[in-house]
């Protein structure tokens, strides 16, 4: 079982935290900049301000909101002491932002607990007593099931979603009365709206119940290719997680990423050249990434989104581990090719490297020159030192000009 800890109201409540004056009091924490709100107290959300509100839009929603800017330093300070405290009573804990942690409740000391909520609940009070914060607890057989069950009920909320029985609940039942903290995941997703699921929100909800997927149930059981012809690879995955199935592990330090991928969505067009230079942005970015890790890929996936909002995807598998632009540039340009019907419209095009694998000795192969890998390597690093003094936005290739968000002149364009 995984639990996911969820600091409630964070940056709004370490902001009360260290000004108690603030208790029960309409707070709006803002970003930086100060226009948006990136934390709200629960007197301001009852009022219907939520969190990436525009400050404008929460006014008007919660007249006599008091609004400050964020206090990153007490927040961070809290954290620490947060973490400090599930450090301490277990040792598979992964950290997933400054306010919320993955815990592997099978690495607890003596095992996993014969009475789950009795040691959520401990826990909520040791963290209120010690740090003075509140927590909300979901706990599940996945990432995903914790992540959602620990948002089902807020503030301090403890949610436990149970695989399920040999027989299923009966379907149909609408919202649960009284929000209770122990469900099977059928009657869980039964209960939770389609955009409850992270990576769905309320843009994808309206793609997801044109098909007739309103709950996460409904998503969880749907037919895979069709789910996947929506959402891509990474919705195969998740009907998986939501069915209660461990997909990824609790990492307790951060390893080597298994694939490193990147997406840009925009209005529909059917400008050929503006989607192709979308996808070598996204080459740049992705290859700059993963050789900052020291990895190689060996495996390159493009796809592309339509105005209908149906994905189409294709892969090509390298001869040989690359880690330059030169060298995967023909298999992505070969991928592109494949896909982009001309008349079509487009909103969004994606590329993922995959099969990653730690930078060795070069290797070559039998059907290419060893000289042109190393003019690959050469011109490679050329670039990474460029991007690496002036920006990422510094040496583009001619074919990205046609979108840009660089607000510097470049230094040079490869052709």
């Amino acid at each position: 079982m995984i639990a996911h800890i969820d600091a409630d109201a964070f940056f709004a409540s370490a902001l009360q935290r260290k000004h108690p004056d603030l208790v029960g009091k309409p707070l709006l924490a803002l970003g930086m900049g100060g226009g948006c709100v990136i934390a709200a107290s629960y007197e301001a959300k009852a009022k219907g301000v939520k969190t990436g509100m525009r400050l404008s839009e929460a006014r008007k929603l919660c007249r006599g909101a008091i609004a400050l800017p964020s206090d990153f330093d007490e927040a961070l300070l809290a954290s620490r002491q947060i973490e400090q405290i599930l450090q301490n009573r277990c040792p598979i804990i992964q950290k997933y932002s400054v306010d919320e942690w993955f815990l592997d409740l099978k690495s607890l000391p003596g095992g996993l607990p014969d009475n789950l909520k009795y040691w959520a609940l401990e826990l909520q009070e040791t963290v209120k007593k010690s740090v003075n914060l509140t927590v909300s607890i979901g706990i599940g057989t996945s990432k995903l099931l914790a992540k959602m069950a620990s948002e089902y009920i807020k503030p301090e909320g403890v949610t436990i979603v149970w695989p399920n029985k040999h027989q299923s609940p009966s379907r149909g039942r609408g919202a649960l009365q009284g929000r209770p903290s122990l469900l099977t995941v059928d009657v869980f997703l039964e209960d939770r709206p389609a955009a409850a699921i992270p990576g769905i929100g309320k843009r994808r909800e309206l793609h997801t119940a044109a098909k007739g997927w309103k709950t996460a149930y409904d998503i969880a059981y749907a037919d895979k290719e069709a789910v996947q012809k929506l959402l891509g690879r990474p919705g195969l995955a998740m009907q998986r997680e939501l069915l209660g199935e461990m997909v990824e592990k609790v990492e307790v330090e951060a390893a080597p990423p298994k694939s490193i991928s990147r997406t840009r969505s925009f209005l529909p067009t059917r400008d050929r050249e503006m989607v192709y230079a979308h996808l070598l942005h996204h080459l740049t970015y992705t290859m700059l990434k993963m050789r900052r890790a020291g990895l190689a890929t060996t495996i390159v996936s493009v796809w592309l989104r339509s105005d209908s909002y149906t994905f189409d995807q294709k892969e090509s598998k390298l001869p040989q581990a690359a880690d330059t632009e030169e060298q995967v540039l023909p298999y992505i340009h070969q991928c592109f090719e494949r896909l982009y019907e001309h008349g079509s419209k487009y909103t969004q095009v994606g590329l993922g490297l995959y099969g990653l694998n730690p930078k060795g000795g070069t290797q070559y192969s039998l059907f290419e020159r060893p000289e042109n890998i190393k003019e690959a390597e050469n011109i490679q690093e050329a670039m990474d030192n460029l991007h690496k003094k002036y920006g990422r936005e510094s040496i583009k290739r001619g074919a990205a000009m046609a979108v840009t968000s660089a607000k510097k002149p470049h230094l040079g364009i490869i052709e």
